[in-house]
């Protein structure tokens, strides 16, 4: 039986983050991961279908950069990080390319769906499409606009995503990109001084009925002062982790209350040097005509490379996250209605699909509030049992940063200042 100072379950962000802060604090420690690998939602792979250009899977952006811990560990180390957006941007409605009038009337339309979003009371807290109102269905941009705003960056739509959170976590500041992709920046700064780390072992049971804790695995018992749980919601709701005694009745409520959103890329590699008649990298997109219909945004060349990654998100990614190559089928489909059959010639090598809502050591993307879950996050975070039992991740953060790698970090930090300074999870500690 081995024992440790602090086990922590989950090798992704949070769970290497809070393992190096204990580990620089004199504390042994032990992580373990159920997958074959480290970086969690974070993971930079070559496909070979790109023809070894890497690739983000899943967080790609370094949000809120100048508050970001991860963007600070790595201009600490002198990498070079470049800015994340101002590509040009092709808008596309009705089988045409837009033209400034209608750039002008989607910049109108924003505006005042932000305006109206901002303006609702927050109390009591009502769905986001609540918030908005008539105007999803009156005004012809507004369907886009709620998509990507809430399908696209909150990974859920907008009928089932809490307004107050939805406005919380509005990403501000500088967005950033790595050299090499997120997730091997990830793993470059804190792998190491993470330490110990078993692949391939699930916890599946946690005593946290005594003076330490118990936890049960398929490669045998381990025992620690203090666990670190940094799963993610999805695995913890699927109940692929029991706990004795069962979690208290608010911590529950905030897990059911905060499911798991789906993003999804699809990725399609050209076949020849043919871009479409775009000079490099650019963002593109097809209106929608209502709410609810299924939506893709592109950018196209990235890095200058021969491929496109389209964004998918919501219902939309959840109703093809068990069908690869329909998600492939309706990108090639999507391309064809912006810039007609050229794309299905240059688009015919074929592509890959995300497959975060499938996999069963994710579940989905990121977590969303329900409507009238203010709470929640902040429920999750509370240490259980005086700090023997601490839930630790993106889903906790009540600070704008839930649902970012940047937030993650800090979320493991956290739990690591609750075991060393017996803190009440103090939301800025770094």
């Amino acid at each position: 039986m081995t024992f440790v100072d602090v086990l922590i379950i989950g090798a992704g962000s949070a769970g290497l983050s809070a393992a190096a802060s204990l580990r620089a604090a004199g504390k042994t420690t032990l992580v373990l991961e159920a997958s074959h690998r480290t970086g969690g939602r974070a993971r930079t792979s070559r496909p070979d279908v790109l023809g070894g250009a890497w690739l983000d899977e899943g967080a790609a952006w370094l949000h809120m950069a100048e508050e970001n811990p991860l963007v600070h560990l790595a201009q600490a180390r002198g990498v070079p990080l470049r800015e994340a957006f101002g590509n040009p941007s092709r808008m596309f409605l009705g089988g045409r390319e837009a033209s400034p009038d209608d750039h002008a009337a989607y910049e109108a339309a924003e505006s005042a769906w932000f305006a109206r979003v901002f303006a609702h009371p927050k109390t009591p807290d009502v769905s986001l499409a609540e918030a908005i109102g008539p105007f999803r269905w009156d005004n012809p941009f507004a369907p886009t606009i709620e998509t990507w705003e809430a399908s696209l960056i909150e990974a859920a739509d907008a009928t089932a995503l809490s307004l107050a959170d939805f406005c919380l976590n509005q990403i501000s500041g500088t967005n950033l990109m790595a050299p090499d992709g997120l997730g091997q920046l990830l793993l470059d700064m804190l792998l190491v001084s993470a330490g110990d780390i078993r692949l391939n072992c699930p916890a599946t049971r946690i005593d946290w009925d005594g003076p330490g804790v118990r936890i049960e695995t398929p490669q045998g018992v381990v025992t620690a002062g203090a666990v670190i749980v940094t799963v993610s919601v999805g695995v913890l709701a699927a109940g692929h982790i029991g706990f004795a005694p069962a979690l208290p009745p608010r911590t529950a409520q905030a897990i059911a209350d905060l499911p798991m959103g789906l993003l999804s890329k699809v990725i399609l590699r050209a076949t020849d040097g043919d871009r479409l008649g775009m000079a490099g990298p650019t963002q593109l997109f097809r209106c929608i005509e209502k709410p609810g219909d299924p939506f893709l945004s592109f950018i196209a060349w990235p890095r200058d490379t021969d491929h496109v990654i389209g964004f998918m998100g919501g219902q939309t990614a959840w109703d093809l996250a068990y069908d690869p190559a329909a998600a492939l089928d309706f990108a090639r489909a999507v391309w064809r209605d912006m810039l007609g059959s050229d794309a299905d010639r240059i688009f015919a090598q074929g592509g890959i699909a995300t497959g975060w809502g499938t996999d069963p050591h994710h579940l989905g993307a990121y977590t969303y509030a329900r409507p009238g879950a203010t709470t929640a996050r902040a429920a999750l975070a509370e240490p259980l049992a005086g700090g023997r039992l601490i839930f630790a991740g993106e889903a906790c953060r009540t600070d704008g940063m839930a649902g970012t790698v940047g937030g993650a970090i800090l979320d493991g930090r956290r739990a690591a200042s609750i075991i060393l300074n017996g803190r009440d999870g103090d939301m800025t500690s770094e």
